[in-house]
């Protein structure tokens, strides 16, 4: 070979490496957005899920269905509802399933466990050390905050200190500590629901 063919060679094989490296470098970039997306999907389907769950339970304890008729009471006046300053669970209802009226999810506090959300993750954080084989791994908070609103006081439809006809569940997750699975610190959602009676 002559100088000229191995110029050419030499600039063939910088040529090939450089676009190695840039396949390669891109190929990394979509898994880790591709992951990150996944995670960012998996917190809004936890938050989705207990908005709906809430949603599916009685508007408050007043209206809640009474275990020994099977029928719901009707509240007729404000009066009636919870007052604002005691949402959330009663003595009796320690336990997410034990929840009966919307507003018992006031002050929720729950996590996801990787293990049950995804085992590659648990295996891959057991790699990089960060937890022991065997220890149980949290990749998500979930917080739930339940209050009155009131729709004519506000379009944001803030907070209020008195009983309203409708209350607002706002669900927060996090990632935890340890692991950064979110580009965003927080996921947010928020619903409101309305009692209605005739």
């Amino acid at each position: 070979m002559n100088t000229g063919q191995m110029m050419i060679t030499m600039a063939a094989m910088i040529l090939l490496s450089t676009v190695i490296l840039s396949v390669n470098k891109n190929a990394l970039t979509n898994s880790s957005s591709m992951a990150k997306n996944k995670y960012q999907i998996m917190a809004v389907s936890l938050g989705t899920a207990l908005l709906e769950e809430a949603f599916g339970k009685s508007f408050d304890a007043t209206t809640a269905i009474n275990p020994f008729t099977g029928e719901a009471d009707r509240a007729n006046k404000l009066n009636d509802l919870t007052n604002y300053n005691s949402l959330g669970p009663n003595n009796l209802e320690r336990l997410r399933r034990e929840f009966n009226d919307f507003d018992d999810y006031n002050g929720y506090v729950d996590s996801a466990i990787s293990a049950s959300i995804d085992s590659t993750a648990s295996l891959l954080q057991q790699k990089n050390g960060l937890i022991r084989s065997g220890d149980i791994s949290e990749i998500f908070k979930i917080e739930s905050k339940v209050y009155y609103v009131d729709p004519s006081a506000s379009v944001n439809l803030n907070k209020v200190t008195y009983r309203t006809w409708h209350k607002r569940m706002d669900v927060f997750i996090t990632s935890c500590a340890a692991y950064n699975f979110l580009d965003l610190d927080t996921v947010k959602l928020s619903k409101v629901y309305s009692y209605y009676y005739f």
